[in-house]
C-alpha cells in the first residue's frame, strides 16, 4: 500500500469515528424524546428506534471491519 492509499485509507476510518460519534450523538438526543406508551398493544417506539441505531452502528462497523481487510490484502498490516 503506497502512502497516498494509506492517507486515504486513514482519513476514511477517521471519517467512520466522526460517524459513530455523530450517530451516537444523535441517538442520545432522539431517545430522550421518545415518551413511553401504555398498553400492551402498543408498538415501543423506543425499542424500535433503538434497533434503528443499532442497524447504523453495525453497519460502521461492517464498513470498518471491510476496510481493514482492504488494508490486510494490500499489505498494511499496521492498526490505522
Amino acid at each position: 500500500m503506497n502512502q497516498a492509499s494509506k492517507r486515504h485509507m486513514a482519513e476514511v476510518f477517521q471519517a467512520l469515528n466522526s460517524l459513530r460519534i455523530a450517530v451516537g450523538d444523535l441517538e442520545q438526543i432522539e431517545l430522550a424524546r421518545i415518551e413511553p406508551l401504555e398498553g400492551q398493544q402498543t408498538v415501543d417506539s423506543r425499542q424500535s428506534l433503538a434497533q434503528c441505531f443499532l442497524n447504523l452502528h453495525s453497519a460502521i462497523a461492517d464498513i470498518e471491519a471491510t476496510l481493514a481487510t482492504i488494508g490486510e490484502a494490500t499489505g498494511e498490516t499496521g492498526k490505522l
